[in-house]
């Protein structure tokens, strides 16, 4: 687990895997609390309020998860509350600014000195992810609107 980002209140964990075992939603917002419990013990991030939690899950990459604080709670401020919203099977991208990491792959687009692909046509992820970044959408037409030049 990598905790690599929090401003404004917001935390994106990349999970590099399938993270959870189950299916069921209360399973998965039992597996969160120990999130939560980890992220304040571990990495003495101060938590409490209420909190939505975004799943977004890839079968290629796994999850990718985002929590991000929507209020306090005025009588017990050191309580969590969350909501979790769960989506399976993301649009997952892979962001580069190097064109030659990705020269071998099809299916290639460019917009504001960005290569994008989609990680599904990606073969060994684990290669290239050290010279971009993966994003996610829930939006399946993504790509389109970036210029294909391959």
């Amino acid at each position: 687990m990598k905790a690599l980002l929090k401003e404004n209140e917001k935390i994106v964990l990349y999970l590099y895997n399938y993270f959870f075992k189950s299916t069921l939603k209360n399973d998965i917002v039992s597996d969160i609390k120990q999130i939560f419990i980890k992220l304040i013990k571990y990495y003495n991030y101060k938590l409490g309020g209420v909190y939505n939690v975004l799943v977004y899950e890839n079968l290629k990459y796994g999850t990718i998860l985002e929590i991000e604080k929507k209020d306090e709670l005025l009588f017990n401020p050191d309580l969590i509350d969350i909501k979790v919203k769960i989506y399976k099977d993301t649009n997952f991208y892979f962001k580069t600014k190097d064109y030659f990491v990705l020269e071998e792959y099809k299916n290639i687009y460019y917009d504001n000195n960005n290569y994008y692909i989609n990680i599904l046509d990606i073969d060994n992820l684990n290669k290239v992810l050290e010279f971009g970044e993966i994003i996610y959408s829930l939006a399946p037409n993504f790509l389109e609107e970036k210029i294909f030049i391959k």
